[in-house]
């Protein structure tokens, strides 16, 4: 039963998320039934950070590889002050130019265990500034995902401001988190010192970000994903109108915002875990980086981290 449902579910996905410049004209749906069934004014989407969890071995290669944290990206402590990591660092953040990758070693201060991993988008409505009664607005109302949320303050000086209000779906146990996000760029304000009308990802990694660096930004992330955060995970985007690229060979892949998103279903993990990101470099490279079990290679404009090794290495303890 479970793997019918499976089915059902791409199919109902793929015929409400693909473009309608790909529906076919002998389909039996009847699209603009479901346009009036759903609503069109739906938050804007785009893809701010992820976040992984590092085994030691590699975790430390990364913080202390020279040519990584001089040419392949800008990496530091974080708020409030982006000081530069040292061996007492258990939490770094790589800066490119729109997003980042926040990277946590085995003894990080989130106390989250080794393999583990988070994706989070930002959103925006049409004509409305940030408050703390913001909303996503999805395609269809009246549903669970989406439907927890959490606001986050963040020190500033000596004092604390908020960031962001997350929202996210309920979910038991996953070992993939993903959450959405409406900023507050008051924070900005604070953090630079002047005035901003909006937030953007652009406003918050400029004085960090490195043009000078390889590192640019995310262009996909690929995962393995148990049934429920299968299920899960393309459920919130299909309620965020995000176009279906493709669907073959039980994977999904999702135009989320500025990045794709592949979601692999696979009936032998236990655990949902990113297998792969894919980046864009601001300028040609062909080096090879190895950092403990995470693989990373550069080929002209492009930067693809491999997490393979660590995988296997993480997984087959549990």
């Amino acid at each position: 039963m479970r793997l019918v449902s499976i089915i059902i579910f791409l199919f109902v996905f793929s015929v409400s998320c693909e473009k309608k410049s790909k529906h076919s004209t002998t389909s039996a749906v009847d699209y603009n039934e479901v346009d009036t069934f759903f609503g069109d004014d739906v938050s804007k989407l785009l893809f701010d950070h992820l976040y992984i969890v590092l085994d030691s071995v590699s975790y430390t290669e990364l913080t202390q590889n020279e040519f990584f944290n001089k040419n392949y990206v800008s990496i530091d402590e974080g708020l409030p002050n982006f000081k530069a990591v040292d061996q007492k660092t258990t939490t770094c953040y790589l800066r490119g130019h729109q997003h980042y990758i926040e990277i946590l070693g085995p003894n990080n201060q989130f106390k989250e265990p080794i393999g583990k991993s988070g994706i989070g988008f930002s959103l925006q409505n049409k004509g409305e500034h940030f408050h703390l009664g913001l909303q996503p607005k999805l395609k269809k109302e009246e549903t669970a995902y989406l439907s927890i949320s959490e606001t986050v303050a963040a020190p500033v000086d000596t004092y604390d401001i908020t960031w962001f209000k997350a929202f996210y779906s309920p979910s038991k146990n996953t070992n993939l988190h993903t959450w959405y996000a409406f900023y507050n760029p008051t924070f900005l304000d604070s953090l630079q010192q002047r005035k901003h009308t909006s937030y953007s990802r652009e406003a918050f990694l400029q004085k960090s970000y490195k043009k000078e660096c390889l590192f640019k930004n995310i262009k996909s992330i690929t995962m393995s994903c148990t049934v429920e955060d299968f299920d899960r995970i393309a459920q919130e985007m299909r309620h965020l109108v995000c176009d279906l690229l493709k669907n073959e060979h039980n994977t999904l892949s999702i135009a989320s915002g500025d990045v794709t998103v592949n979601i692999h279903l696979s009936k032998h993990v236990e655990f949902s875990r990113i297998t792969e990101i894919q980046c864009r470099l601001n300028e040609v490279d062909n080096s090879k980086i190895k950092l403990g079990n995470l693989t990373i290679v550069n080929q002209n404009m492009e930067s693809v981290w491999n997490f393979e090794n660590l995988n296997k290495i993480i997984f087959k303890k549990k």
